[in-house]
């Protein structure tokens, strides 16, 4: 992203140049009406209208050019992510498919960016086989659960439905990957690269303490409706920084 100093000096000094040209209009119209006029009519036809005129105009401008400025900088930061930020679909592959369809109907992102890592996990061959030193590498990491694995146990006199084992590790596996609570905490601190993270799960499915850091973790959201996930990619594409570099 550009620093002011790499601007060019027109942009720069854009204020200086729109106030100075405003003064030397209103000099020139004094002194034009000057030279026309009466001192009654000068001040009447001149004097007290370019009065108003500046009291209006001059702190106008400066609300008009703060509010620019700040949809500019908002205008840019949302290009960026939608343009440039890569997501990475990881966990169960129906999910991740119905998750990776929704990003190419909203005509957004740039399909380029978006990685389907998904496992195709059967009830006889449950396992999750990634690269996670990988994960890091990507600005979104989407992790995608279906209710079709979850374990089943009794608790406090009732049925609850948690990620069972498997689903467990790829969880903390990816946490040590990209950062757990603690340590993306530290990585803020620091000024680190942070890679977001979007827990797609059942209702009720967390419930270990292991499986709840997601939901202490900073840039991270967890959803149960893969309907308003959008929303929450939206979110985190934008307002994640770029990165070191960039």
């Amino acid at each position: 992203m550009l620093r002011d100093k790499a601007l060019p000096w027109c942009q720069r000094h854009s204020k200086l140049i729109t106030l100075s040209t405003v003064v030397l209009g209103v000099i020139f119209l004094l002194f034009y009406g000057r030279c026309h006029s009466t001192p009654e009519e000068f001040a009447i036809n001149f004097a007290l209208p370019a009065a108003y005129t500046l009291l209006a105009l001059i702190p106008g401008y400066f609300i008009v050019e703060t509010v620019g400025k700040g949809l500019l900088k908002l205008k840019g930061r949302v290009d960026y992510g939608l343009k440039n930020k890569t997501i990475l679909l990881i966990g169960e592959k129906e999910e991740c498919y119905n998750v990776e369809e929704q990003l190419y109907y909203s005509q957004l992102l740039n399909k380029d960016n978006i990685t389907n890592q998904s496992t195709d996990i059967t009830s006889d061959t449950q396992e999750y086989t990634y690269n996670f030193e990988q994960f890091t590498k990507y600005d979104l990491v989407i992790l995608c659960f279906s209710n079709k694995f979850l374990k089943k146990i009794e608790s406090d006199d009732r049925t609850k439905h948690i990620l069972n084992e498997e689903q467990t590790n790829l969880l903390r596996n990816t946490l040590e990957s990209i950062g757990n609570s603690d340590t993306t905490k530290e990585a803020l601190e620091s000024r680190q690269d942070i890679t977001g993270l979007i827990t797609l799960c059942p209702p009720g499915s967390l419930d270990t303490y292991e499986q709840r850091d997601p939901f202490q973790r900073p840039f991270t959201v967890v959803v149960n409706q893969i309907g308003r996930m959008m929303t929450d990619i939206f979110s985190l594409l934008t307002t994640l920084p770029p990165r070191n570099g960039e």
